[in-house]
Protein backbone atom coordinates (compact mmCIF):
# COMPACT_ATOMS: atom_id res chain seq x y z
CA UNK A 1 0.00 0.00 0.00
CA UNK A 2 2.90 2.31 0.70
CA UNK A 3 4.24 1.76 -2.81
CA UNK A 4 0.84 2.47 -4.39
CA UNK A 5 0.60 5.75 -2.50
CA UNK A 6 4.13 6.80 -3.55
CA UNK A 7 3.39 5.95 -7.21
CA UNK A 8 0.14 7.94 -7.07
CA UNK A 9 1.93 10.98 -5.65
CA UNK A 10 4.73 10.71 -8.23
CA UNK A 11 2.29 10.51 -11.15
CA UNK A 12 0.32 13.46 -9.79
CA UNK A 13 3.46 15.59 -9.48
CA UNK A 14 4.63 14.67 -13.00
CA UNK A 15 1.27 15.51 -14.59
CA UNK A 16 1.05 18.83 -12.78
CA UNK A 17 4.70 19.59 -13.62
CA UNK A 18 3.98 18.99 -17.31
CA UNK A 19 0.98 21.31 -17.24
CA UNK A 20 2.88 24.05 -15.41
CA UNK A 21 5.92 23.64 -17.66
CA UNK A 22 3.82 24.04 -20.79
CA UNK A 23 2.07 27.04 -19.23
CA UNK A 24 5.40 28.70 -18.31
CA UNK A 25 6.76 28.15 -21.83
CA UNK A 26 3.59 29.59 -23.35
CA UNK A 27 3.72 32.68 -21.14
CA UNK A 28 7.42 33.14 -21.93
CA UNK A 29 6.52 33.66 -25.58
CA UNK A 30 6.83 30.14 -27.00
CA UNK A 31 4.05 29.62 -29.52
CA UNK A 32 3.50 25.88 -30.02
CA UNK A 33 2.81 24.51 -33.47
CA UNK A 34 0.14 21.92 -34.22
CA UNK A 35 2.55 19.03 -33.75
CA UNK A 36 3.76 20.41 -30.40
CA UNK A 37 0.20 20.63 -29.14
CA UNK A 38 -0.48 17.10 -30.37
CA UNK A 39 2.58 15.75 -28.54
CA UNK A 40 1.59 17.64 -25.38
CA UNK A 41 -1.93 16.20 -25.62
CA UNK A 42 -0.49 12.68 -25.93
CA UNK A 43 1.65 13.27 -22.86
CA UNK A 44 -1.36 14.50 -20.91
CA UNK A 45 -3.52 11.55 -21.99
CA UNK A 46 -0.85 9.09 -20.89
CA UNK A 47 -0.36 10.97 -17.61
CA UNK A 48 -4.07 11.04 -16.82
CA UNK A 49 -4.37 7.35 -17.68
CA UNK A 50 -1.45 6.56 -15.37
CA UNK A 51 -3.05 8.65 -12.61
CA UNK A 52 -6.34 6.75 -12.79
CA UNK A 53 -4.53 3.40 -13.01
CA UNK A 54 -2.53 4.15 -9.88
CA UNK A 55 -5.62 5.50 -8.13
CA UNK A 56 -7.40 2.20 -8.78
CA UNK A 57 -4.39 0.24 -7.51
CA UNK A 58 -4.29 2.38 -4.38
CA UNK A 59 -8.00 1.80 -3.69
CA UNK A 60 -7.58 -1.94 -4.30
CA UNK A 61 -4.61 -2.03 -1.91
CA UNK A 62 -6.66 -0.21 0.74
CA UNK A 63 -9.43 -2.80 0.40
CA UNK A 64 -6.96 -5.67 0.70
CA UNK A 65 -7.09 -6.97 -2.87
CA UNK A 66 -3.91 -8.44 -4.38
CA UNK A 67 -2.11 -6.10 -6.79
CA UNK A 68 -2.00 -8.70 -9.57
CA UNK A 69 -3.69 -12.05 -10.15
CA UNK A 70 -3.71 -14.68 -12.91
CA UNK A 71 -6.36 -12.92 -15.02
CA UNK A 72 -4.62 -9.53 -14.90
CA UNK A 73 -1.36 -11.19 -15.99
CA UNK A 74 -3.14 -12.78 -18.95
CA UNK A 75 -4.68 -9.43 -19.88
CA UNK A 76 -1.29 -7.71 -19.65
CA UNK A 77 0.36 -10.30 -21.90
CA UNK A 78 -2.45 -10.24 -24.45
CA UNK A 79 -2.48 -6.43 -24.48
CA UNK A 80 1.28 -6.38 -25.00
CA UNK A 81 0.94 -8.79 -27.91
CA UNK A 82 -1.67 -6.65 -29.65
CA UNK A 83 0.10 -3.39 -28.83
CA UNK A 84 3.33 -4.68 -30.36
CA UNK A 85 1.66 -5.37 -33.71
CA UNK A 86 -0.27 -2.12 -33.60
CA UNK A 87 2.92 -0.14 -32.90
CA UNK A 88 4.58 -1.80 -35.90
CA UNK A 89 1.85 -0.31 -38.10
CA UNK A 90 2.18 3.05 -36.35
CA UNK A 91 5.89 3.14 -37.15
CA UNK A 92 5.23 2.08 -40.73
CA UNK A 93 2.84 4.98 -41.25
CA UNK A 94 5.15 7.40 -39.47
CA UNK A 95 8.02 6.51 -41.79
CA UNK A 96 5.74 6.67 -44.83
CA UNK A 97 4.61 10.18 -43.87
CA UNK A 98 7.87 11.42 -42.36
CA UNK A 99 7.71 14.59 -44.44
CA UNK A 100 4.97 15.85 -42.11
CA UNK A 101 7.44 15.99 -39.21
CA UNK A 102 9.81 18.96 -38.98
CA UNK A 103 12.67 17.09 -37.30
CA UNK A 104 13.76 13.66 -36.12
CA UNK A 105 12.96 14.38 -32.45
CA UNK A 106 9.32 15.06 -33.28
CA UNK A 107 9.15 11.92 -35.39
CA UNK A 108 10.57 9.72 -32.64
CA UNK A 109 8.58 11.40 -29.88
CA UNK A 110 5.31 11.01 -31.77
CA UNK A 111 6.02 7.38 -32.54
CA UNK A 112 6.86 6.48 -28.97
CA UNK A 113 3.90 8.37 -27.54
CA UNK A 114 1.45 6.91 -30.08
CA UNK A 115 2.73 3.42 -29.27
CA UNK A 116 2.27 4.08 -25.55
CA UNK A 117 -1.26 5.42 -26.07
CA UNK A 118 -2.12 2.41 -28.23
CA UNK A 119 -0.87 0.10 -25.51
CA UNK A 120 -3.00 1.87 -22.90
CA UNK A 121 -6.12 1.81 -25.05
CA UNK A 122 -5.72 -1.87 -25.89
CA UNK A 123 -5.13 -2.79 -22.23
CA UNK A 124 -8.16 -0.75 -21.12
CA UNK A 125 -10.32 -2.40 -23.78
CA UNK A 126 -9.19 -5.90 -22.86
CA UNK A 127 -9.61 -5.25 -19.14
CA UNK A 128 -13.16 -4.10 -19.70
CA UNK A 129 -14.15 -6.87 -22.15
CA UNK A 130 -12.04 -9.87 -21.09
CA UNK A 131 -13.83 -12.94 -19.84
CA UNK A 132 -12.23 -15.78 -17.92
CA UNK A 133 -13.41 -18.40 -20.42
CA UNK A 134 -11.47 -16.76 -23.25
CA UNK A 135 -7.94 -17.93 -23.71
Amino acid sequence: MKQAKKALILVSVLVMGSIWGFNILYRAGYIPSGLDIFIFALIMISGIYAFFTHMKRYKDAEQGFPPEDELSKQIKHKAGYYAFFFSMYIWLFIFLFQRLFPDVESLLGSGILLSAIASMVIKAYLTRNYHENQG
